[in-house]
């Protein structure tokens, strides 16, 4: 082998190493931080699964009809860091959670961890940064 055709196998596999990476990191695009909103509700579901944790809830809008809402948490690492688990959420706990919703106007959000999680009246530890 010479020492050219080396140099471009190398540079191929960074290129299919590093590509993948910068692909998952557009998470805050999609959604609005200048109209957080903050949200109370009935847990339906807790994914406590990579790259991202999620948390389905259903919230009664103005008129009383319930709105199925989805939100993006960090990743369970992170999450486990600080103090969180697989059991944070379950079935039922009633919420009061901050999201930046989607641009889209969808409802589902990425959640704000830098203000209040609160689960049937407790507030969870670990106020952090959001997701990246």
């Amino acid at each position: 082998m010479t020492i050219r055709t080396i140099a471009i196998a190398l540079i191929a596999g960074l290129l299919a190493v590093s590509v993948p990476m910068f692909g998952h990191h557009g998470t805050n695009i999609s959604y609005d931080h200048d109209k957080p909103i903050t949200l109370k509700g009935t847990v339906t579901e807790f994914v406590f699964a990579n790259p991202h944790a999620a948390l389905y809830f259903d919230v009664k809008d103005d008129k009383g009809a319930v709105v199925h809402w989805g939100g993006e948490l960090n990743s369970p690492t992170n999450l486990r860091r600080d103090g969180w688990n697989k059991e944070t959420f379950k079935f039922g706990d009633q919420v009061t959670i901050t999201v930046f919703p989607s641009k889209a106007g969808t409802t589902v959000g990425v959640v704000d961890r830098s203000k209040a999680i609160t689960v049937n009246g407790k507030e969870l530890p670990g106020r952090t940064n959001n997701v990246d």
